[in-house]
């Protein structure tokens, strides 16, 4: 049985010249990131290969300030020009040192397992200013906070939502950055875009600076404080950000319109800062440092800078794989197997392994391998002619003609399209071979002749041949995301013939070789399962079987059956077809195997192997193998009687080869800059000459040393094409330590000594009988360490998840008396965090009982998933069927796919009462099939992503009830990702979202019928004015529904769009200022303008 997943394992390499080792000195630098300039402005720091490095502002030969194999980033001086505080991830996660100007030892400052950047100083030079994720509060966003430059308590800063703080030299303004944009992407205008605040450093008197609905970041202010210079969108050529200035007034409000400082109209700067004399701006546009004066009287000058370094770590490793395989293949004697590791074929014993040999040999990525039945050839596909052929692999060795004992290998091309090819496989006969191309199925000779088309409706995600050749199952997936399993025969003649007939998502079709069985997984009303079709019709006793290849079509969806209930991701079916061997998270993340006729069910392994490529042997009984999560090739006996088992063996194969970073970051560069030429969900890339991105980008490859750095220049080509959905993550350094929590939160205001409790978290580890912990107490010490401003508290938790942590608890740190000792067993933070999210409902909850007198309901889903419908239906019955009212809150709701299952619960009408002679009385008779009749409101925000944007845009086109709050950020796109030769994952955007009007959801969030924000000043009172201004709304509906129904009155529905349904914005991209009254016409979906 051969079967892939194409839709899921797709690898979209592209071929690219291999790039020369850099020649450092010999020309001015590339991708030099991140500068400040010193407080005289003659010297420039910032951030390259890794390391921090200095040079005069004028440019010329830098000098290494750091120099470590981890990444350094964010240089900022101190006000005094003596010191440089950055953030570096020695340790696993980003810290905040500082060093020495000229260089030296750094002082490590911050302990925590959260990324702190460091973003500034404290005008005295005796904090450092760093943004941080840490907070384990809901919503999770990221704060500012102060570490003393010589280290100690760490002080969090009372500003909303700040992600970049800037003090003002007099230390009596704090400017602050707000918002959820990305740094990297141009062009953007909507909701979710980065706006500069300034506020008193106690957070008590924000005021907005920029309303501009693009990016504006980078503040900084000049000596005096009445000037802020910032980088902006504003004003300058679509997509190209510049340096302003903007003047002050004394009480540091916004006067006039910004004063551009630079033109630049073709790259777009990023980070700019001026120097503490306030003379000049430093900053970073396109792959280069620039400098500029603030006066403007003069135009900015590039920095020409040279750098001479040897190589910080070896940028040529030989590496012995033992685990890392991505694919494998059995090879029909099932004494050897090809492996995919690292975008190579290597060969090796099964079941026993060993040395590894290496069958390609290059810097570009092969994979989906597959044995020819005469086991002489491999096929495979490989990027290494700039896209995704197919090759076939064989041995070019006179003296070792077989395949698995020969030394030297040739290989031919098969394809040359523009296409890629994928999942290729030989037919059970090897006289055809059946692939993918643009999503069809595809059938040619083993030369690559007579390609023709087999299946041309899109789009095929996987398929397996019959036993005899004669046939092809396969999965094949609609435009409305139901995929079903079909046949058909591969001479091409008759119709193809839905085996699953059921409109919901069904694949990993694999074949039985004996006995006429299909295996499939189904998604049915309960989740995924295995599913068995018989391909012929039973036999009575004593009556002649038919002839094995033969199929009885009749009827033969019916014949598909669900031998177990338990959940199921991947699967495939025996060579006898009595069992299936598949994956499932029930129980952990394990292998399974369940007999055809359902009347056994066995777990094969234990201890969350992650299983993947299940294949059954064929030649030796009962032997299933797989990769498990590790990559690493297992495979477990079934035995001779059914449920016998044996916990996984390891085919423990050593597969050596050279690693060269050069090579292997053009190759992820180019699988990147490929992957969304082919697959991005429009054709014209929102507009941006793709090849002319890869030009301009890709030569800057070379100057990137690190990981860190090439995800930040991948992030930059990404900016190019202003789309939402895009991202690359995947093998970065672990932490060191994990900073457990204690289930206490603390007064921030509270300047010791020690931490003042102002709440006990509910359901946390401080919750408990007997530890008699409440608000006010004062934590003086943990694990014996006084809590002074010289001790960090993360540093104590670190690595203390599960364990006893003994703190010194009073209630009066002057009263000895009522000192006392407490241990609490600390919990990881994504614990902590779900509580805090909890605690967050609950508190919206109770202040939106409160506000209505007990009438209306609240529920937030914090997710489009299961999880959250789960959560979602829960509460609507559970808790709020019986009020007059619901509010619905996606603001922080990252989006999913399960928008029409919450608004099939929503969008009931009343028709049939029920009534009980004791008069109790409902519109059905089962619970789960409740409609929700009544008046309700739904909540969004700059923070509702995806499919939280479809969700309300639907629920007022479907005239259910009005939208309070924000506009949503207009990032609606359907995604799947990609993994990249080293194991990195990327992002693809392949599927556009648009209204019945034809209007495309991607940067076009859904306007409120009603606006409010939360500004800084809201929360400051700890105000929720958007969930108040909810519960006014749903409440006048309330009125109006009690009206219709009395027959007195009209329902209070959303009414139809108008025929342009997109509003004029009141000015070229200015966001207006937050409305508190009258709604805006409801409609099919009124959009921010672009």
């Amino acid at each position: 049985m051969l079967s892939h997943r194409f839709l899921l394992a797709l690898v979209l390499p592209f071929t690219v010249a291999l790039l020369p080792a850099r020649a450092l000195g010999q020309e001015p630098i590339r991708f030099a990131r991140t500068p400040d300039i010193s407080p005289d402005g003659k010297t420039v720091a910032f951030s390259y290969l890794g390391d921090i490095w200095t040079v005069e502002a004028i440019g010329g030969v830098a000098r290494p300030v750091t120099m470590h194999e981890a990444h350094d980033i964010n240089p900022v001086f101190s006000p005094d020009g003596r010191w440089i505080a950055f953030s570096s991830n020695r340790f696993g996660q980003y810290d905040v040192f500082v060093v020495s100007a000229v260089g030296g030892k750094p002082k490590r400052l911050t302990f925590d397992s959260a990324p702190d950047m460091v973003t500034g100083w404290t005008p005295d030079g005796k904090g450092i200013v760093f943004s941080s994720p840490r907070s384990t509060a809901y919503p999770s966003n990221a704060e500012c906070f102060v570490v003393p430059v010589d280290g100690g308590a760490v002080r969090k800063l009372p500003l909303f939502e700040a992600k970049e703080a800037y003090f003002a030299p007099s230390g009596n303004a704090v400017a602050f950055v707000r918002g959820p944009g990305a740094w990297y992407r141009r062009g953007y205008h909507g909701s979710s875009n980065d706006d500069i605040w300034i506020s008193t450093p106690d957070g008590k008197s924000p005021q907005r600076v920029t309303t501009y609905d693009g990016q504006d970041g980078y503040p900084s202010f000049s000596p005096d404080g009445r000037k802020l210079y910032y980088v902006t969108e504003e004003n300058g050529k679509p997509g190209c950000a510049n340096v302003v200035c903007r003047d002050l007034s004394p009480d540091f409000g916004p006067v006039g319109p910004a004063k551009r400082l630079t033109h630049h109209d073709e790259d777009t700067v990023r980070r700019a800062r001026v120097s503490g004399n306030g003379e000049w701006i430093v900053y970073e546009c396109g792959a280069d440092l620039w400098v500029v004066g603030t006066r403007g009287d003069g135009p900015p000058r590039k920095l020409a800078i040279e750098v001479n370094a040897d190589d910080k770590s070896n940028t040529e490793r030989t590496v012995t794989f033992t685990r890392d395989a991505t694919e494998y293949a059995l090879s029909p004697s099932e004494d050897h197997a090809v492996l995919v590791i690292h975008g190579q074929l290597f060969l090796t014993r099964v079941p026993g392994g060993g040395k590894a040999t290496r069958l390609t040999d290059h810097a570009f990525a092969d994979s989906s391998p597959t044995w020819s039945p005469d086991g002489k050839k491999i096929l495979f596909a490989s990027d290494r002619n700039g896209t995704t052929d197919l090759y076939v692999l064989e041995a070019d060795d006179p003296e070792h003609p077989e395949l698995t004992k020969a030394h030297k290998f040739k290989t031919t091309r098969l394809t040359s399209t523009s296409n890629e090819e994928s999942g290729a496989t030989y037919s059970p006969k090897g006289d055809r071979i059946a692939f993918v191309r643009e999503g069809k199925l595809w059938l040619m000779k083993p030369d690559g002749s007579d390609q023709k088309v087999l299946v041309a409706a899109q789009k095929v995600l996987d398929y397996d041949w019959s036993p005899d050749g004669k046939y092809i199952a396969y999965s094949r997936m609609d435009g409305s995301f139901a995929a079903e399993i079909y046949i058909a025969a591969t001479d091409g003649t008759g119709l193809p013939v839905n085996v699953s007939r059921h409109a919901t998502f069904n694949s990993d079709v694999s074949w039985s070789q004996t006995n006429g069985r299909l295996a499939y997984i189904g998604q049915r009303r309960t989740g995924y399962a295995v599913h068995v079709v018989s391909l012929q019709r039973p036999v009575a006793d004593g009556s002649p079987k038919p002839p094995a290849d033969q199929i009885d079509w009749d009827d033969l969806y019916l014949r598909s059956e669900r031998p177990t209930s338990m959940g199921a991701e991947a699967g495939a079916i025996a060579p006898d077809g009595s069992q299936v061997a598949f994956r499932s998270f029930s129980s952990g993340d394990d292998l399974w195997l369940v007999s055809s006729s359902g009347q056994s069910l066995t777990r094969l392994t234990t201890g969350n192997q992650a299983p993947s490529e299940i294949r059954w042997a064929k030649k030796s009984s009962g032997t299933v193998y797989f990769l498990n999560g590790a990559g690493e090739l297992r495979y477990v006996r079934t035995g001779f009687s059914f449920g016998t088992l044996a916990e996984p063996n390891k085919v423990a194969f050593a597969a050596k080869m050279t690693v060269r970073q050069n090579e292997q970051f053009a190759e992820m560069f180019a699988q990147c800059w490929r992957a969304l030429s082919d697959n991005f969900y429009d054709t014209q890339l929102h507009g941006a000459d793709w090849t002319a991105v890869r030009n301009k980008f890709f030569p800057l490859v070379a100057h990137t040393a690190t990981r860190e750095d090439l995800y930040a220049l991948v992030s930059m080509m990404l900016g190019e094409l202003n789309a939402s959905h895009l991202g690359i993550n995947g093998r970065m350094p672990t932490p060191d330590e994990w900073t457990a929590d204690l289930g206490l939160i603390f007064a921030d205001s509270y300047r010791g000594p020690g931490l003042k409790v102002a709440e006990v978290l509910k359901r946390g580890p401080a919750d408990k009988r007997g530890l008699d912990i409440k608000a006010g107490d004062i934590v003086l010490s943990i694990d014996r360490v006084d809590l002074t401003d010289r001790v960090n508290v993360s540093k104590l938790l670190n690595n203390k998840a599960g364990e006893a942590v003994l703190l010194e608890v009073a209630s009066d740190p002057k009263d000895a008396k009522t000192k006392r000792r407490v241990e609490i067993v600390a919990a990881p933070r994504p614990r902590i965090a779900q509580l805090m999210y909890d605690r967050w409902v609950q508190h919206n909850a109770d202040a939106v009982a409160k506000a209505s007198g007990g009438a209306v309901g609240y529920i937030h889903i914090p997710s489009m998933d299961e999880a959250g419908l789960d959560a979602f239906v829960r509460a609507l019955y559970s808790d709020h069927f019986d009020k007059e009212a619901i509010v619905i809150d996606v603001r922080y709701n990252g989006g999913g796919f399960t928008h029409d299952q919450v608004l099939n619960y929503l969008a009931g009408k009343e028709h049939t009462f029920f009534k009980q002679r004791d008069g109790g009385e409902g519109l059905v008779l089962r619970a789960t099939d409740r409609k929700w009749t009544k008046p309700m409101v739904v909540m969004t925000n700059n923070r509702s992503y995806s499919d939280a944007e479809i969700f309300p845009h639907a629920f007022r086109a479907l005239g259910l009830g009005k939208v309070v709050g924000q506009a949503t950020g207009g990032f609606v796109i359907g995604t799947g990702s990609v993994r990249l030769i080293d194991g990195s994952s990327f992002r693809i955007p392949r599927i556009g979202v648009f209204t019945n009007k034809g209007i495309n959801m991607e940067k076009q969030g859904v306007v409120p019928d009603v606006a409010v924000e939360i500004t800084p000043a809201d929360w400051a009172r700890g105000l929720d004015s958007q969930l108040l201004k909810a519960v006014d709304v749903v409440a006048a509906d309330v009125k109006d529904w009690k009206r219709a129904r009395a027959g007195t009155g009209s329902p209070a529905v959303a009414t139809p769009a108008p025929p342009n349904p997109m509003p004029v914005a009141p000015g070229p991209h200015t966001r207006p200022a937050p409305a508190t009254g009258a709604p805006t016409p409801a409609g099919l979906i009124p959009m921010a303008e672009e």
